[in-house]
């Protein structure tokens, strides 16, 4: 499997390339001048079996050359101590500061969680709520102990308000150390390098994960017709499974809420995040004529709650406006 820091590199390689003329024939003569003494010495019935390890060498996604900056454009000013701007397409990173820098992330660890529950849970199954899921502090949507509830519907609760009694009774099912172990396992399948993580919420500050490994999730989990579908949510209502207890969920993303003044009509997610260590933070993602970003924004120097959004709008914005795409 190719690294994708690696295919980072290897598509930056082909941007060079495709502007370079003066390396583009020094390599075509490299190829031409390899063939020749390659063939010259071997006889071509040897060189077939060679040659015949090469099927099982993995390919790329796809060969689509990364965007292209357009002419006196300038880097945008962003207030935030780490993040990155990646074409989800090419993966090619736009923008970068500090992509690797290993930080506390707050709630957007809930990235991992749904991509655990939603490959591993059926989602039409009902959870009995804990007493301790119903006391978890933070970011709640209120849920009582002994309420049964779908686990689809505590996944909106997980994503759309960022509920940690939620991301409790969720991991609950499996066993709360079992669950965390599935996310450090996914991570590991994802090649999130820079990420480690102790609980199913992000509560824990000791959690640690980085721009670039959140870029990587996002872009797996927004593959997931069920992600998808509740991130891009502004706001929605679950109930228990007997229709009593009802839960009305308010989406954290200040992106994709309409009434917002940071409302982007092309944001479709993803989450945000807040602890007092680990600061502001926002994943989101973008499409416009058929071109995907993703914006990771981690601890804005501003400590003004919409910090996140302002940042992520920023980034979003420039990126679709100074890159044409091939």
């Amino acid at each position: 499997m190719i690294n994708l820091d690696n295919k980072l590199k290897l598509r930056a390689y082909f941007d060079v390339l495709k502007n370079n003329r003066k390396a583009q024939i020094t390599i075509l003569a490299f190829f031409i001048i390899s063939a020749f003494i390659l063939f010259s010495g071997r006889e071509a019935s040897n060189l077939s079996s060679d040659i015949s390890g090469l099927k099982n060498i993995p390919e790329l996604p796809d060969f689509k050359l990364p965007p292209q900056k357009k002419q006196n454009i300038k880097d945008p000013y962003v207030s935030m101590n780490s993040g990155v701007l990646i074409d989800a397409n090419s993966f090619y990173p736009l923008w970068q500061k500090n992509a690797h820098l290993e930080v506390p992330i707050a709630s957007t660890t809930k990235i991992i969680s749904a991509i655990v529950i939603i490959e591993n849970y059926d989602l039409g199954e009902e959870i009995t709520i804990s007493q301790k899921a119903a006391t978890q502090i933070g970011s709640e949507v209120f849920l009582k102990p002994q309420e049964k509830i779908s686990t689809k519907s505590l996944l909106k609760a997980l994503l759309i308000q960022s509920g940690n009694d939620a991301a409790y009774a969720l991991a609950e099912k499996i066993g709360v150390d079992n669950f965390v172990t599935k996310m450090n396992e996914k991570a590991k399948t994802l090649e999130m390098n820079d990420s480690s993580f102790k609980d199913p919420a992000g509560l824990d500050d000791d959690g640690k994960s980085s721009a670039i490994d959140l870029a990587k999730a996002s872009a797996y989990a927004m593959k997931l017709p069920q992600f998808t579908e509740i991130v891009k949510t502004p706001e929605d209502v679950v109930y228990s499974v007997d229709g009593r207890n009802k839960h009305s969920l308010d989406n954290s993303n200040r992106l994709v809420k309409g009434d917002s003044p940071y409302f982007l009509p092309y944001a479709l997610g993803i989450k945000t995040g807040f602890t007092p260590l680990a600061g502001h933070c926002l994943v989101s993602y973008g499409r416009q004529n058929n071109h995907d970003l993703i914006s990771v924004v981690l601890s804005t120097t501003e400590t003004q709650a919409e910090s996140s959004a302002k940042e992520s709008r920023k980034l979003l914005e420039w990126g679709f406006n100074s890159f044409n795409w091939n």
